[in-house]
């Protein structure tokens, strides 16, 4: 299994950023592998299904989770189905910060064949990094980096 952890810090209130978190149709302005995003089933709560088409590393394909955790302006957990490869779990977690906020953000992916687990662990870090990045100018929002990005 590869995780990769990162976070940020955003000089916006949390409920301006979770609000970019949860608009599922704007993910492609923010995530650069994602073509399109949906919430399949609303409204938005645990057991929501979100289907997102991705492009990436020469696949395209579709990817349907499940929202699995969700507290309105704090977290939102997205998840591939028990079996599903590759798995895929990831956490949008904020907590305010003064006037602004901070994202924490893990990613989970399981079936990646171990021998390509360290090139595929080294681009999901790049990968985050730039998407935190993006994010923070789709939500207009200055951004101050963790300083590194964590994964194991």
């Amino acid at each position: 299994m590869i995780e990769v952890a990162d976070s940020a810090s955003f000089d916006r209130p949390a409920a301006a950023v979770f609000a970019a978190l949860t608009d599922f149709a704007a993910y492609p302005a923010w995530q650069e592998a994602v073509e399109s995003s949906v919430l399949v089933d609303g409204p938005l709560r645990v057991g929501a299904r979100v289907r997102t088409i991705r492009r990436e590393m020469g696949w395209r394909g579709q990817v349907e989770t499940t929202v699995a955790e969700f507290v309105p302006g704090e977290l939102l957990t997205l998840a591939t189905a028990a079996g599903t490869s590759p798995g895929v779990r990831q956490s949008y977690r904020l907590t305010s910060d003064g006037g602004g906020c901070r994202l924490g953000y893990q990613l989970a992916l399981d079936g990646v064949p171990r021998l390509l687990e360290p090139a595929v662990r080294a681009q999901l870090r790049r990968q985050v990094r730039r998407m935190l990045l993006r994010l923070a100018e789709h939500t207009a929002a200055a951004v101050q980096p963790s300083g590194g990005v964590a994964g194991r």
